[in-house]
């Protein structure tokens, strides 16, 4: 299944691990926008992670879950390039 995850961190230091954190289970593609491609076991993962790390009286996390259908419907705009899954990811 294909994740999308967004955020806005009101801390720097917070901000920095949270994308640390993502980059152990996806691509970026914006500055604070994640694509990962996972099962529903590192999906939980991912968000167990990431809720440890963030404030959630300050900050906000948008976790996506796109199914096969919506995924296919993604448009690219620009200089947009499809998110590549890496070979392996170091959890």
């Amino acid at each position: 299944m294909q994740y999308v995850v967004c955020y806005d961190i009101a801390d720097d230091r917070r901000r920095d691990r949270v994308a640390a954190a993502l980059l152990d289970f996806g691509s970026r593609v914006q500055e604070s926008v994640f694509v990962a491609n996972l099962d529903d076991e590192l999906a939980g993962r991912m968000a167990a992670r990431v809720k440890k790390l963030v404030d959630e009286h300050f900050d906000r996390v948008h976790i996506f879950e796109l199914c096969a259908a919506c995924n296919g419907k993604t448009q690219l705009i620009g200089t947009a390039e499809v998110a590549k899954d890496r070979e392996f990811y170091v959890i």
